[in-house]
């Protein structure tokens, strides 16, 4: 120690030199950084300053810097900063457990030449003999530095932005998915139902009802689409598919499509086609029809009077393709200047005074707008308040045959509504088995009731592994398989019967049913191994037409159109007994399952499960699991509903409402009495099974 002293007193001696510099000032002279003194006091004064300080600042020599920053601490720091590092020093400072009374801060300067830097400062609070209590400083310029580090933190928050993006993306998908399937389903049953109505009645009244009831399931599809087509299209998530077209066929499919509409309200229609454009086409042949879909229903809807025309035209002719001009215009209620910015906005409505009254989404004119982009096209509108607008486009699709379209000649369907659909399936196929899985007992009886006239023998499950056990059970030569059901989904199911049953799935196409219409789904099932997909609301001639394409040519009889009807009533064939209980409404559960054989084997089904889910049930309430609970009065809600016992569905609707809300004291005053009523109908539904086995034995 006594050695250290004596050095540090040698040191302190004067360094021969020009400056003749302590040797203190010339250590600190050497320090790559910058140094300086200041009293701890409200001066702040300067008292040391080496050179590297001097250059950080963009000063030349001392005596600048101290001009500079007034010789004192304050005139160094960024006037916005100076306050917030004061009081982080004080902090630090007293903390006890600064034995050696030093900071650390950071902070902004000004160089004299006005530009901003960055640096730290590291200081150490002492006393100085002669001066009193002084702050030692060590500053150095960290501005690269610190720009590199909010570049990295730039990078880090985006690439934290990107991943929450990704999945709140991937979350408004599955809600999509979600949504469309819980939306679709009950569609499927409506538009189902009422198909089997107009295959089974020639009432004319009944028959005008039910073409209303289609109308409105498919505008409530429309709006579905519309809505799935908008979020696809606003994630990146819409693709075209391109495949050879006819020209012809398109624009007659339009023009039928808006016939009836524009005659209704007195409209004039016109139809003009080049006739050099070229027959076949290629490109996405339904989002074509679907941008000019919208703009065609838009004229008519926002046109009380005059006329809507559609013109087509060739305007260039390549080597291997056309582009082709598109132009509707109508005299409707046009745009005004100001609205036209607002005109592709996404639920939007114009001048609603006027548009009130009218029907849609607002989304048509935003997704054609961006279907049209997909394709490398924009849309053109010119339009005149209160005398019509004019919209155009221009797209060009690849040739696939050349020969010319000729003139075009509307061949309209008449304008009464087609209510006498055929009552016919479009074969039949004796013989032949079919498999369809579905969890909603509903959509079963649906389905199941609209192919009873192929003739083939129908099987149904309502699960995963009955479909398992089923399959390795019996000969089936097509399967329908729902793809979102509890415990084991379609994928899944598909992957067990795969691996379970190699051989016999081999031979047996298994086709996807879902009523879910996100993007990538048809994909997603055949990439999973299934023939093909089907997407719910399913329509039964679609769905005859895959059967005929997948069922053994040999087996299939195609109908010809001349079989006899059945008009028997279905509810001269149930037991006069089941008329004598108010619980149970015959009438409506034929109207769910389709016909009476349908109708008491459905009741048949409910009656064998009442003790076991009645339990069920009990149990789940006793053991407070709320999430099976809520799941097995779902399940009677739409089971009771089916065989018409209205009263109990609705109990069951309201104990399923209040399991979700987690109401545990509505549950245990209302539980009993929905389970006792449940159990009751077990002897009513027997004795009538037991009347229906007479009435069969005395035919």
């Amino acid at each position: 120690m006594q050695r250290n002293r004596l050095i540090s007193n040698d040191i302190m001696n004067t360094i021969p030199s020009r400056e003749g510099m302590s040797a203190a000032e010339w250590l600190a002279e050497q320090m790559p950084g910058g140094f300086f003194i200041y009293r701890a006091d409200e001066t702040m004064e300067l008292l040391y300053i080496n050179q590297s300080t001097c250059d950080i600042y963009g000063c030349d020599t001392v005596e600048e810097f101290r001009e500079f920053t007034g010789n004192n601490f304050k005139g160094m720091v960024h006037p916005e900063d100076y306050a917030k590092i004061q009081s982080s020093i004080a902090e630090q400072i007293s903390q006890p457990s600064n034995r050696r009374s030093m900071d650390y801060v950071v902070y902004r300067i000004i160089r004299k030449d006005g530009t901003v830097r960055w640096v730290d400062d590291y200081g150490h609070f002492a006393t100085l003999p002669g001066y009193g209590e002084v702050y030692y400083v060590f500053i150095e310029d960290i501005t690269e530095h610190k720009m590199a580090e909010e570049e990295k933190e730039k990078a880090r928050n985006l690439a934290y932005a990107l991943e929450q993006a990704e999945l709140a993306n991937n979350a408004k998908s599955a809600f999509l998915s979600n949504m469309s399937h819980e939306i679709r389903t009950p569609i499927t049953a409506i538009l189902g139902m009422n198909e089997m109505i107009q295959r089974e009645t020639d009432n004319s009244a009944i028959l005008e009802y039910s073409e209303n009831i289609r109308k409105a399931g498919v505008s409530l599809l429309g709006i579905i689409s519309d809505i799935l087509d908008f979020s696809k299209i606003e994630t990146g998530k819409m693709t075209l598919e391109n495949e050879e077209y006819s020209l012809n066929s398109l624009i007659v499919d339009l023009y039928n499509l808006v016939q009836f509409r524009s005659e209704a309200k007195g409209l004039t229609l016109s139809f003009k086609v080049d006739p050099k454009l070229p027959v076949r086409l290629y490109g996405d042949e339904i989002r074509i029809k679907q941008i000019i879909t919208n703009l065609l229903t838009n004229a008519v809807k926002y046109t009380e009077k005059g006329s809507v025309d559609f013109e087509i035209c060739l305007k260039d002719r390549q080597s291997d393709a056309v582009s082709y001009e598109v132009t509707v215009t109508d005299t409707g209620i046009g745009i005004r200047e100001e609205d036209m910015e607002r005109l592709f906005e996404p639920f939007d409505r114009l001048d609603l005074k006027k548009t009130r009254s009218i029907e849609g989404t607002g989304l048509g004119l935003a997704i054609t707008r961006q279907l049209l982009s997909i394709m490398d096209s924009e849309l053109k509108v010119e339009s005149r308040y209160e005398n019509g607008s004019r919209f155009s486009f221009v797209l060009t699709q690849k040739v696939s045959d050349w020969t010319p379209i000729g003139e075009f000649t509307p061949d309209p369907h008449t304008n009464k509504s087609d209510y006498n659909r055929s009552k016919h399936s479009l074969f039949t196929a004796p013989g032949m088995r079919l498999l369809v899985v579905d969890d909603t007992p509903m959509n079963l009886q649906v389905v199941a009731g609209l192919l009873k006239r192929t003739k083939m023998h129908i099987d149904v499950a309502t699960s995963g592994a009955e479909c398992i056990e089923k399959f390795g059970r019996e000969h089936y030569d097509l399967v329908f398989l729902d793809y979102r059901m509890p415990q084991m989904n379609g994928i899944e199911t598909l992957e067990k019967l795969k691996e379970t049953f190699p051989e016999k799935f081999e031979k047996t196409p298994v086709i996807s049913l879902t009523a879910s219409a996100v993007a990538g789904d048809k994909e997603k099932m055949m990439r999973a191994g299934f023939t093909d997909y089907l997407s719910k609301p399913v329509n039964i001639d679609e769905m005859e037409r895959m059967m005929i394409k997948y069922l053994p040519q040999d087996s299939v009889i195609l109908n010809d159109g001349k079989e006899e009807e059945e008009g028997d009533d279905e509810l001269l064939k149930l037991p006069d007994i089941i008329f004598d209980h108010p619980e149970i409404d015959p009438k409506k559960g034929i109207e769910y399952c389709g016909d009476a054989e349908d109708y008491l084997f459905a009741i048949e089904t409910f009656a064998k499960s009442i003790d076991v889910k009645a339990e069920q049930i009990e149990s789940d309430l006793r053991e407070g699991d709320l999430e099976n609970l809520t799941i097995n009065v779902h399940s009677l809600k739409s089971t009771s509903a089916a065989i018409g016992a209205g009263s109990l569905s609705e109990k069951a609707k309201a104990m399923e409402i209040a399991a979700k809300e987690g109401d545990t004291a509505k549950l245990t005053d209302n539980l009993p009495e929905l389970l006792s009523g449940y159990r009751a109908l077990k002897d009513i539904l027997d004795e009538i099974l037991k009347n229906s086995e007479n009435t069969d034995e005395a035919h």
